[in-house]
């Protein structure tokens, strides 16, 4: 057990006071889980400041704590007061597990799209190495056959460096992680240095946190300029982005970096550089993807069974990290080929073949990712592509009409509805993604109205009844696409979680369907 001395040994201290020597056994910042004999954090959050809760700790058991404000007078137990308690409570969280990070090997992915399928296929190539990875991201924390739910992208930095010690305990070699952009404002992953850093792409996002795309774009770079060695570290970065090229122009703290380029045809200066991975040729089909990717160590086939160009950019991806950590090009190929499928991730639901028509289900919440799924499809679709979509309450206004107009330009009948309203009214929302729609000049239609076979869109607040109405109107040739929950099995109205799966809305239609009912 480590005293709180030794737990704040390296961070920048104003002031100590009390009992340093106490022993601490176990550290939080969430007044809630405090224990006896045990440290609190006070960290300052969106809805509530730590600071407000000393008394509520101490009414638990904490023997210290580490605050930005003044200790109280007559304070009696040990207090410690720093700048930034979120720096702080990184750096003593690394010493209180033993610096766990230092013993892994940490492949880190940031961007705005790609970042979860991404890390799933640098999961799969290392298992096809040979090696113990562990995953932290949108859809889980797994490793060494654990699995726990993932309630944050990249989770607090104290729970990062506990998972990392559980994951050391249990034999995990390499740590695949999503970075959030929240995540690296708000410091959690202080205290970790990558070995490789992942850049996929940058489009409209999150600018109800971060107050422009330059300030998102700010904090995506950290990654790059203060989590790599200099020494040994890897940037991979997305050659065809153009934030992408800004970190390259702008310079990384890494030993070197791996361009990756989707283009066919890449430009002289790519082809000439040693570290590049591009294509050399591709096919796209309904069953997955087959490709010739060029790398320094080799030309790597794709023979994938993930759909369209934007899940190419992901393997891409996916192939220049496992080349920066010198994994040999069959064990790429095969990590590559055992990823049948992503949660939520432009994920095919299977239903009756009779119908003729594919349904396919997507997280796409911004209009990069929603621009990308609908290219995709309509290349592997027949006849029309109708788009059922809505967009997230108490999130990001802006997006909202350039969703709307984006989906009307690509999809021959758009299906507008909810996605986890929470405080907001969901017409209010809808009202704003129906204002980008018309910008195209699609005509509103009722329901019998999608039969035809011009475009147009409908407004159904309800999202199952959307996704049903869809359904009705799918006829052979055609895809439905299902955007911006994906992976999600529940909707958020007001403050309750109520449970509702994309998936599982298809799958009880067709039910119903074919027992009459």
């Amino acid at each position: 057990m480590k005293t709180l001395k030794e737990l704040i040994h390296g961070l920048e201290v104003i002031g100590a006071s009390g009992k340093l020597d106490v022993p601490v056994s176990s550290v939080c910042c969430d007044s809630r889980h405090a224990e006896k004999g045990g440290l609190f954090v006070c960290v300052s959050g969106m809805r509530a400041d730590g600071h407000d809760f000393i008394d509520d700790a101490l009414s638990h058991g904490a023997v210290a704590i580490v605050a930005q404000t003044e200790m109280p007078a007559g304070f009696p137990m040990g207090f410690v007061r720093v700048r930034d308690s979120r720096a702080a409570l990184a750096a003593i969280s690394a010493n209180f597990y033993g610096h766990p990070a230092s013993r892994l090997d940490l492949i880190g992915i940031t961007g705005t799209n790609g970042k979860t399928t991404t890390s799933l296929l640098i999961e799969s190539i290392l298992q096809s190495h040979g090696s113990s990875p562990g995953v932290l991201g949108t859809l889980v924390y797994r490793w060494a056959g654990k699995q726990i739910p993932a309630p944050l992208t990249t989770p607090e930095s104290l729970e990062i460096q506990r998972l990392f010690s559980c994951m050391l305990q249990d034999g995990v070699s390499h740590v695949v992680m999503e970075v959030s952009s929240h995540a690296l404002a708000l410091g959690r992953i202080a205290g970790c240095e990558f070995r490789t850093g992942v850049f996929t792409n940058l489009s409209q996002d999150h600018l109800d946190f971060h107050s422009t795309m330059e300030e998102y774009f700010s904090a995506k770079r950290l990654l790059f300029s203060s989590y790599l060695d200099p020494h040994r570290s890897v940037a991979v970065i997305n050659e065809d982005d153009e934030y992408g090229r800004r970190i390259i122009e702008n310079g990384t703290r890494a030993a070197r970096i791996i361009r990756y380029s989707g283009a066919i045809s890449p430009g002289p200066g790519l082809e000439k550089g040693a570290n590049d991975v591009f294509v050399k040729e591709a096919r796209f089909s309904p069953m997955g993807i087959t490709a010739k990717v060029h790398t320094a160590q080799g030309e790597i086939r794709v023979d994938s069974p993930l759909m369209g160009r934007l899940n190419l950019y992901n393997i891409l991806a996916a192939i220049s990290a496992a080349v920066s950590l010198d994994i040999a090009p069959n064990a790429i190929e095969e990590g590559i080929r055992n990823l049948s499928r992503v949660d939520g991730r432009l994920e095919r639901v299977e239903i009756p073949d009779r119908f003729g028509f594919q349904v396919v289900v997507d997280y796409a919440h911004t209009p990069d990712a929603m621009e990308k799924a609908l290219a995709c499809l309509r290349e592997m679709t027949e006849n029309r592509l109708i788009a059922v979509f809505g967009c997230g309450g108490d999130r990001d206004r802006g997006k909202r009409p350039i969703m709307g107009r984006i989906a009307a330009e690509r999809a021959d009948l758009v299906v507008v509805t909810s996605d986890n309203p929470r405080s907001e009214p969901p017409d209010d929302i809808i009202d704003q993604i129906e204002a980008g729609v018309k910008q195209t000049g699609i005509p509103a239609l009722g329901p019998a109205g999608g039969l035809s076979a011009g475009k147009g869109y409908i407004r159904q607040v309800d999202r199952r009844k959307a996704i049903e109405l869809a359904l009705a109107l799918g006829r052979p040739g055609d895809t439905i696409f299902i955007g911006g929950k994906g992976h999600e099995t529940y909707q958020i109205v007001g403050t309750i979680k109520h449970s509702f799966d994309d998936r599982l809305a298809v799958r009880e239609y067709f039910n119903r369907t074919s027992t009459g009912q």
